[in-house]
């Protein structure tokens, strides 16, 4: 049977690879898919166990008016950037039950490295412990850790942190990944796939968040000055494994990973920055381009993942498609085939990176309104988490009970670089309410309708 489902396979990558028509990418594309399937049917299953997203206690929320009252008090800016952060603030599509951590909510605020660290350890410590007290488990039975924090990187690394705090063993693996952005989550699930494709019978620990405290600008550039509109606190502990006896409590089994990164144009490299302004003052730069820039990562990323996951209808109308322009040169003008991914998902986890960003991607995919309901109430709810957004948004799906078994998951995510992660996962369990879900406790209060200016 196994052999049999294996030249099925190679029939329909024969099929796929007869309807593209840009020869050039030809053998570039056989290559990858032959590899893909090569790695899918040799490759050991990893399962999703379990994952945890962090809610920070109330004293740390901050509804927009006090967001707004803060900027206005800080004293480092002008009126004009304070007028630009207010209009950013009200049109972002965040709520007003977000968190930011202790060092934020200072006046002036506190950068420091010690007040960074004491959020690191507010988040991850949580996530982590709860994990960990929810299943039982014993943190010597870890084998694999990985953290990722974009913008810090303490000496020793957060990854060393938790091997201090929970006392995992001498021998386990650890990497600590940085300066990956928004789409590290995803990046940093390949690496422990990778990982667990070679160590049999082991446990890898994911641990993805973004510090707030010390990356507030101070400067004036608007560019610069989106960042300290749109994100908030936030993390998630992400627990996989390849133990079969793990199967009959994982909630997922991971299906497909694709990567693309764009770093090799300049357009792309440049349009997610963290540099200094002409004063000295240290931000992230976000451009007017990612939409743009997110939406020709997306159709590398979905070229690979098209061939994946789609069914045969959608596989032959997008090679039609492509057929049809090298025929006919006036159809180039109405651009290719846009593949219908419901046919391939049923539920969709787009990183929470902001209203653009959903909005850009909904209209890509064209998608309904109930496709993005889990990434716009993510964004409401706790705002802009960066590599943590997508765990957030299957959060929201799983407490509003629309995840069934059998059922599959998109995750997509963005980020610096620039790259498009995604990862594709199907659900292998019967879900059940879970009072430790980060929605749990105002789940039915959702979804909101969200105006296109909120009041403050």
């Amino acid at each position: 049977m196994a052999r049999e489902s294996f030249m099925l396979e190679q029939t329909r990558i024969v099929e796929i690879l007869i309807l593209l028509a840009d020869f050039k990418v030809l053998a570039a594309v056989t290559l990858m898919v032959a590899i893909s399937l090569y790695l899918s049917f040799n490759s050991k299953r990893v399962y999703l166990v379990d994952f945890m997203c962090y809610k920070a206690p109330n004293t740390l929320r901050v509804p927009l008016s006090s967001l707004i009252e803060h900027v206005e008090r800080w004293g480092k800016f002008d009126s004009k950037t304070i007028e630009f952060q207010t209009k950013i603030s009200e049109r972002s599509g965040i709520g007003n039950e977000t968190y930011l951590p202790t060092g934020a909510h200072q006046f002036p605020s506190d950068p420091s490295l010690s007040s960074t660290i004491d959020e690191v350890e507010m988040v991850l410590f949580t996530v982590v412990q709860d994990l960990f007290t929810k299943h039982r488990i014993d943190p010597k039975s870890i084998d694999i850790i990985i953290t990722n924090c974009s913008l810090v990187c303490p000496t020793p690394s957060l990854a060393t942190m938790m091997i201090n705090k929970f006392g995992f063993r001498s021998n386990i693996r650890s990497f600590n990944l940085s300066g990956m952005g928004c789409s590290a989550g995803i990046l940093s699930i390949s690496l422990a796939r990778d990982l667990l494709r070679v160590h049999r019978n082991s446990l890898a620990l994911v641990l993805s968040m973004e510090s707030v405290s010390s990356n507030m600008y101070h400067g004036q550039v608007k560019s610069m000055l989106l960042a300290n509109c749109l994100f908030r606190m936030g993390g998630a502990a992400i627990l996989l494994s390849n133990r079969k006896s793990d199967r009959q409590i994982a909630k997922y089994e991971l299906q497909h990973l694709v990567r693309t990164h764009l770093g090799s144009k300049d357009s792309s490299y440049k349009c997610v920055v963290q540099e200094a302004d002409d004063e000295g003052f240290t931000g992230v730069s976000l451009s007017r381009s990612i939409p743009q820039v997110a939406g020709e990562a997306l159709k590398t990323n979905m070229t690979t993942l098209a061939a994946l996951a789609l069914p045969y209808s959608e596989l032959i109308q997008y090679g039609l498609s492509v057929m049809w322009k090298k025929v006919w040169p006036p159809a180039k003008k109405r651009g290719s085939y846009i593949p219908d991914f419901k046919k391939a998902f049923d539920h969709f986890c787009i990183h929470a990176g902001g209203r653009a960003v959903i909005g850009a991607i909904k209209e890509f995919l064209k998608l309904k309104d109930r496709d993005v309901e889990a990434s716009k109430m993510t964004l409401y709810r706790f705002g802009n988490t960066s590599s943590s957004s997508t765990w957030y948004s299957l959060s929201y799906l799983e407490a509003k009970g629309r995840v069934r078994q059998g059922d599959r998951v998109w995750q997509l995510a963005f980020g610096s670089g620039f790259k498009c992660n995604s990862a594709v996962w199907k659900c292998i369990s019967k879900m059940k309410p879970d009072n430790l879900n980060v929605w749990s406790d105002r789940i039915d209060q959702y979804p909101v309708e969200v105006p296109e200016v909120m009041d403050h």
